[in-house]
């Protein structure tokens, strides 16, 4: 018994996380996972979808405000509606880009959507 409760009381270490390959980038949503949030039907995931765009757009919006992004072309006002659309229609146009971090496709939707060169 007491070789057990010594064992018990030992902590067990997991093997320490391998170093980041090169150029990896850690992320909680890409845009493929954001694509899948906002085709699903079900309402938690509408909203889930909805409520990562406006929080990426308010980020982005916050780095203009205090100077860490250049200014954009967005409209001072925009719908939760619709920025969804513009984000979703540009995942689905661009396949290609959807391992790329979520936040930045969706400035990336936007900026070509309200370009400052129109």
């Amino acid at each position: 018994m007491a070789a057990l409760g010594g064992a018990a009381a030992t902590p067990a270490f997991a093997a320490p996380d391998p170093p980041p390959v090169q150029g990896q980038i850690f992320m909680f949503e890409t845009g493929a996972t954001l694509l899948a949030k906002c085709r699903n039907k079900a309402p938690e995931y509408a909203l889930a979808c909805t409520a990562y765009i406006v929080g990426a757009v308010d980020g982005i919006k916050k780095d203009v405000f205090i100077g860490r992004a250049r200014p954009n072309c967005w409209p001072a006002q925009m719908k939760a509606d619709d920025v969804r659309r513009i984000v979703v229609a540009y995942l689905e146009r661009y396949a290609d880009q959807r391992k790329a971090p979520a936040s930045v496709l969706v400035s990336v939707a936007l900026n070509e959507r309200y370009s400052c060169d129109k």
